[in-house]
């Protein structure tokens, strides 16, 4: 159907064609493969540009892999921290059953979740934690964490309430239950590492040996948590996400309920800001050398085999006599549009107002996909369909700095659509 309502016009103005770009992309376009970690790869595709720059590289990855089976552990533990939290809750509340049935063992995510795991756990390169089939193929491995977590929770919740019946008090029962919770854990950390291999521990040694661009082959010898905090060139921790939801008042911050990974880690916080304000940090982004992580709605007004998203592409009104109306807010409001996806903005188009008419999207799918792994996403589309962006501190006004850091923080529920 995509071929039969294609508008030709859209296709022939949506070029690869670019004014503001960052001087040098990451080598080779990463491809996430059967899983999905789009949100990490476009974590280590952000840090890696500046990695590559630091150390004169040419084709360079962090290891996916890496904060992918770390990330795992963490939200094992957070699940079954979740299930000890909410054990006063009836089983078939709306809370109870939204974790059981989306966060035991899943392979999503979000900005502040990816800088948790960096500031917990470090960076690799690719070739010190190589990709495996498992964390490429993640859907097996998902299905069997999530029923043995599942039934972890169960039971953690029929411990506890026995010993709530029997007169313990909640603070006993409560470190009972995270006796148990050490120990169901190592059981997950084996299955992890006997499907995935063992990764390097924060704070253990490893090798880096790399051939720079000049042909020297060097080395480096540091730990995870030291290529993350001094070589890896670029600091995630120092940056906020900068979201546009209409449904909510602007310059106010927002968080998701139990959405999380590493226990005590940095919190999902979001600044909600008008569109156009996204807008404009990006372009101030790109024009500094900076690329820009982004999370949107990947699947609308899109043709992602050729690489284009625009509003304008797909002609439903010719073909059927109809076209979709909802607004970015009422989409919203009835679950027809999330965050779906992750990826980068490595260029934009100026006009001569300065004003951005489109943009280059570095997706993580490899290079047979969209147009040799890249995307041209039109300004209308930006408006439409993406929902947030990162950007260092640096780049944001302090009066905006100020409110995302001592406003009140509202609360969405765990199954709103930012989540």
């Amino acid at each position: 159907m995509n071929v039969v309502l294609k508008s030709r016009e859209a296709v022939i103005s949506d070029q690869m064609l670019f004014n503001t770009a960052v001087a040098t992309e990451g080598e080779p376009v990463a491809n996430q493969l059967a899983s999905g970690r789009c949100w990490l790869f476009a974590t280590c595709n952000v840090t890696r540009i500046f990695t590559s720059r630091k150390f004169k590289l040419g084709e360079f990855q962090l290891s996916q892999s890496y904060l992918f089976i770390w990330d795992h552990l963490s939200k094992a533990n957070w699940f079954l921290e979740q299930m000890i939290d909410l054990v006063d809750e009836p089983l078939d509340s709306r809370t109870v059953q939204y974790m059981l049935a989306n966060t035991p063992a899943q392979d999503g995510g979000q900005w502040d979740l990816a800088v948790g795991l960096v500031e917990e756990f470090g960076l690799v390169p690719q070739t010190v934690y190589p990709e495996s089939f498992n964390s490429s193929n993640s859907a097996a491995l998902d299905a069997l964490l999530t029923s043995k977590l599942r039934e972890m929770g169960l039971k953690l919740r029929k411990a506890m309430l026995a010993h709530l019946s029997s007169g313990v008090r909640k603070k006993e029962a409560m470190a009972a239950a995270r006796d148990t919770k050490d120990r169901m854990l190592k059981e997950i950390w084996r299955i992890l590492t006997t499907t995935c291999g063992e990764p390097p521990k924060p704070d253990e040694p490893i090798l880096w040996e790399y051939k720079d661009k000049a042909g020297k082959v060097r080395s480096l010898r540091t730990t995870p948590l030291e290529f993350a905090q001094v070589h890896a060139g670029y600091n995630c921790s120092d940056t906020i996400s900068i979201i546009n939801d209409p449904r909510h008042p602007y310059k106010q911050v927002y968080t998701v309920e139990r959405l999380g990974n590493v226990v005590g880690g940095r919190p999902v916080r979001y600044l909600n800001l008008p569109i156009q304000a996204l807008k404009d940090i990006a372009v101030k982004m790109l024009q500094a050398d900076y690329p820009v992580w982004f999370g949107c709605d990947v699947d609308k007004a899109s043709d992602m085999k050729n690489g284009v998203m625009d509003i304008k592409l797909f002609e439903y009104d010719e073909a059927f006599g109809t076209s979709l109306k909802m607004n970015k807010r009422q989409r919203m409001l009835s679950q027809d549009s999330s965050m779906t996806h992750a990826m980068m903005f490595t260029a934009v188009h100026l006009d001569e107002r300065g004003q951005s008419v489109r943009w280059r999207v570095e997706n993580s799918w490899g290079p047979e996909a969209c147009n040799k792994g890249f995307v041209v996403m039109t300004d209308a589309w930006f408006s439409e369909y993406l929902f947030q962006i990162v950007a260092p501190r640096c780049f944001v006004a302090p009066e905006l700095l100020d409110i995302y850091d001592h406003d009140h923080v509202t609360p969405l529920p765990p199954w709103d659509v930012l989540g």
